[in-house]
């Protein structure tokens, strides 16, 4: 059973973190487990059902929709933390 992990990031990703919680008004660590929250709790079956798609029609979400998508969740659970 893991006991907790120290993760460390390169210097350009640790500087996009920073500007990004300090846009967000939330400090780096907190902004930082927000969206490994999301990414871990994020539903599997979605995921699959969108390769399925994929694979059954050819198109797919660009990695800027992708983002602009985590983003506003990223957002709409700082707006349910009050912050």
């Amino acid at each position: 059973m893991a006991d907790g992990y120290d993760i460390h990031l390169d210097q350009e990703r640790a500087e996009k973190l920073e500007k990004v919680a300090r846009e967000a008004g939330v400090p780096t660590a907190e902004y930082a487990l927000m969206i490994l929250d999301q990414a871990l709790d994020n539903d599997w079956a979605y995921t699959l059902a969108g390769f399925a798609e994929y694979d059954r029609t050819g198109e797919y979400v660009s990695a800027e929709q992708a983002m602009v998508e985590l983003r506003a969740g990223v957002d709409a659970d700082l707006r349910a933390r009050g912050k």
